[in-house]
């Protein structure tokens, strides 16, 4: 069913429907962008690396950090500032909307969420004699943002990952004066610890309050340490529409936070420890356990014309001190799962959870650099990528979700980049052919959105209902991106022989929609459509380049396989490609000049070939605009339009509007900050121009950039941008092709493979070797270890197993680099800075 909706808009729909109505919270807090302008990386002559990047991005506000079990229906999500909220997600309310029984009834799914805030306290600033322990405060009265409530301190509560194979996720808080540092530690479990069969399976998540460290030189005796911990249902949410500089921004609406039903509590023991379960009319929802002689934790109602309650969590300041909460993402049976799971513990549970997350498929990748930021980031955002999905209830396949709270769906565009830019590169093969498979099954059966497509086409891809959002026109090239990309990468002929009919139904539906005539817009490419959160029907630059770069992918698939219908798609793409960018002179010559520091005019290109821009302005033309016809293979980056356009985002107008460094608004005038999207750094295409074009600054500062300021920095969780909607999964995606594509390179070239191009020199040391272990290629799975071993000299070694051998295997050196040895071969390294070596 498709609808006209932003995501923004959906936001308003689903879980931030009282967001929608929200009144403005004030201005604007404390900057937080860059501390400088946008300029070359680095110090003159030093090349970026990621700890010089984290000091051009700050902490960004209003990070949320998922924490589930692979394709679960559910997830929890752990603020900032170590609050833990249990609740459905929107895709869970509208399947359940189909249901007729109660026990599925949305209302429950609504009722049943629930959030536990958490503040410690740890000496006289909080207490001021012995037993004085305070409940949470009182909620503010209004709508308020949270980062307000709490200062914004990202880092009050630091927050890292646990060194565990399950994801474990810490949050620190130092008391000086108190000689003391409490820690929160998360992490969730699936009952029985197995594979998810409905996607409803009972979801718990474990948590460990405790003192880590204690000087009891500071400690008092007379003061109490420990948490209060609010118990209410979930009131954070997102607001709209966007206001001030914040953009969607975390939000309290204390209105939410009383239950709707009661809660009382019942005694509890498991092994050493004692407590209390918390209950509603359907079961347990929390269990709280404290070491026996520790004092016990103490549940009481926070008001008794509301149902919040707060519990009193004290700690004796002793190293490893505890109390382990366990919260049920629904209320289970006690019997059945709630007393298993509390007899098996948090400890329990851990290594059951350690074993479930120690398994990795045979063919994946490994990425080890001297940057452990980099490795981290990495492999903790392959385990989001299987967090952010879904098992969908009563169907037989998965999906990639776009987002947790707040983006639970799927917008099939920017999450395809999980799968054809991340998984798809680090082999995580049988994930991705598993979450492709919904499409297969739903083409032909949704029409086009646009009004010059008047019936469904066999060929198209789109979303099924159970889990779209917005029905979007690149969404079709996005799905012939991320299965040819598969089928590439794997050889996988029993894929390939499933999906090439769909396949080439799919360029066919290119070729009809290309043959339309009936329409405004440029003739010889796909007719408007809806093509992004603008709304409205445009012929984009986006949804051109978006199919464009489908088709071309899939025709290198059929090449590979000597299909007979090559030739005639890749005259095909000829065409389309010479139309885009003869409609690109159009409209740059129907359009607005900017005059560029050479003193000459220049085009600022509208970001549709037809159709009026919509609500975001200029921030579509950086991100949806003519910048991605270089990655989608429209353009070379070269050509002089692509560089005086980038030119534009990074010296023209806008840039002189920067400030010096007051915090943007998303939506200000977009610039390139650092070589990232000042609006949605996912969409940071320039990028890729400065990797074709070879510009080694410009690639790495924006490389790193992303990486630092793209991503918390704490959790490495991406955001949609800064400071607004977390746990947006698809960053992660861009910065990891980018990585790649600095080492492995099978991109540049369709009968090359280029090893270490644009390498970083963070990355060559001469205490490390650097692993790019099983890496997927067009030709086969390539593995290389290098490092320095010589003051000019670098050491490679490599293996692989083709499938197709390359025709050049080129090995590039870095700057300075005079000698090459490569699997034992020395090279001296000649003018044009790489060897050619045998495949």
């Amino acid at each position: 069913m498709a609808t006209n909706w932003s995501r923004r808009t959906f936001l308003a729909t689903g879980s931030g429907a009282v967001a929608a109505a929200a009144i403005p919270s004030g201005t604007a807090a404390a900057a937080t962008s860059a501390a400088a302008a946008p300029a070359a990386a680095g110090l003159a002559g030093v090349e970026p690396d990621i700890e010089l990047a984290k000091l051009w991005w700050p902490n960004p506000r209003n990070v949320w950090t998922p924490i589930g079990w692979k394709d679960h229906l559910f997830r929890f999500n752990v603020t900032y500032n170590g609050s833990v909220i249990g609740a459905p997600s929107p895709l869970a309310r509208k399947i359940k909307e189909f249901a007729a029984d109660d026990e599925h009834d949305a209302k429950y799914y609504k009722a049943d969420r629930l959030q536990l805030d958490m503040t410690p306290w740890g000496g006289p600033a909080f207490t001021k004699s012995k037993n004085a322990a305070q409940p949470m405060p009182d909620l503010y009265p209004g709508h308020f943002y949270v980062y307000r409530e709490d200062q914004g301190l990202y880092g009050r509560g630091r927050q890292s990952w646990a060194d565990h194979p399950t994801p474990v996720l810490q949050t620190d808080w130092t008391f000086s004066e108190a000689g003391l540092v409490l820690r929160q530690s998360v992490f969730a479990h699936a009952f029985n610890g197995a594979d998810v069969v409905t996607g409803e399976e009972s979801l718990f998540a474990w948590i460990r309050l405790e003192v880590i460290a204690a000087d009891q030189r500071l400690v008092n005796p007379d003061h109490d340490y420990g948490f209060a911990i609010r118990v209410c249902r979930a009131y954070y949410s997102q607001e709209l529409p966007y206001n001030f500089q914040d953009g969607i921004v975390l939000t309290g609406f204390p209105e939410l936070a009383p239950f709707t039903y009661t809660r009382w509590t019942k005694p509890l023991a498991a092994g050493s420890m004692t407590g209390f379960s918390m209950w509603q009319p359907r079961g347990p929802q929390l269990g709280v356990l404290a070491q026996n002689g520790s004092p016990a934790p103490v549940f009481s109602q926070k008001d008794a014309g509301k149902t919040i309650y707060n519990i009193e969590a004290k700690l004796k300041p002793e190293v490893g001190a505890r109390i382990d909460i366990l919260q049920c993402m629904r209320p289970v049976n006690e019997e059945r799962e709630f007393n298993p799971e509390i007899l098996l513990g948090y400890d329990g549970a851990l290594a059951d959870s350690n074993r479930y997350w120690s398994r990795k498929p045979a063919t994946a990748a490994t990425v080890t650099t001297p940057e452990k930021y980099v490795n981290e980031l990495v492999a903790r955002n392959v385990q989001f990528s299987e967090v952010v999905a879904s098992k969908v209830p009563g169907q037989n396949y998965s999906t990639f979700l776009t987002g947790s709270m707040g983006y639970d769906v799927l917008w099939t565009t920017p999450t395809s980049m999980t799968s054809h830019m991340f998984l798809s590169l680090l082999g995580y093969h049988d994930v991705v052919a598993k979450h492709l498979e919904l499409y297969r099954g739903t083409q032909g059966t949704v029409k086009p959105p646009g009004p010059d497509y008047y019936v469904k086409h066999p060929g198209y891809y789109a979303t099924p209902d159970t889990v779209t959002a917005i029905d979007w026109l690149p969404d079709h090239g996005a799905v012939m991106l991320a299965v040819s990309t598969h089928a590439l990468m794997t050889g996988d002929q029993a894929f390939i022989d499933t999906w090439l009919p769909s396949l080439l139904k799919a360029c066919d539906w290119i070729k009809d929609a290309c043959a339309l005539t009936a329409h405004d817009g440029v003739k010889g490419l796909p007719p408007a459509g809806g093509a992004s959160d603008e709304g409205g029907s445009v012929q984009s630059i986006w949804a051109t380049a978006w199919i464009y770069k489908g088709l071309i992918t899939t025709i290198r698939l059929l090449k590979r396989l000597n299909h007979a219908r090559t030739a005639e798609l890749t005259a095909f793409a000829a065409s389309y490609q010479a139309k885009a960018s003869q409609a690109l002179d159009t409209i740059g010559s129907q359009g607005p000049k900017w005059r560029h520091p050479d003193g000459n005019e220049y085009p600022i290109y509208s970001a549709n070939f037809f159709g009026a821009p919509g609500v975001f302005g200029e921030a579509m033309r950086l991100d949806a605009g003519a910048m991605v016809m270089v990655w989608s293979g429209l353009l070379p980056a070269s050509d002089p339009r692509m560089v005086k356009y980038c030119d534009y985002f990074r010296v023209g107008p806008n840039a002189k509007l920067w400030n010096g460094g007051s915090r943007k608004h998303p939506l200000d005038a977009p610039i390139l900050e650092h070589e990232i999207s000042s609006f949605e750094p996912i969409y940071s295409w320039n990028i890729f121009h400065s990797w074709q074009l070879g510009n080694r600054a410009k690639f790495l500062e924006g490389m790193y950039s992303l990486a630092a300021g793209g991503v918390s920095p704490q959790t490495y969780i991406p955001f949609e941008h800064r400071g607004g909607m977390s746990a947006s999964l698809g960053t992660h995606a861009t910065i990891f092709t980018l990585m790649r594509l600095a080492v492995v390179d099978d991109a540049l070239s369709e009968s090359d493979l280029n090893l270490l191009r644009l390498c970083p020199m963070a990355w060559l040391s001469t205490d490390q070797d650097t692993v790019f272990d099983k890496m997927p290629t067009v030709y086969g799975p390539v593995s290389l270890k290098f490092r320095r071993t010589g003051a000019t000299e670098l050491t490679l070694t490599w293996t692989a197993t083709w499938r197709t051998k390359p025709q050049r295997l080129l090995v590039h050196a870095p700057p300075g680099f005079t000698a090459l040895i490569v699997n034992g071969t020395t090279y001296a390294v000649p003018a044009e800075g790489y060897v050619v070596v045998p495949a």
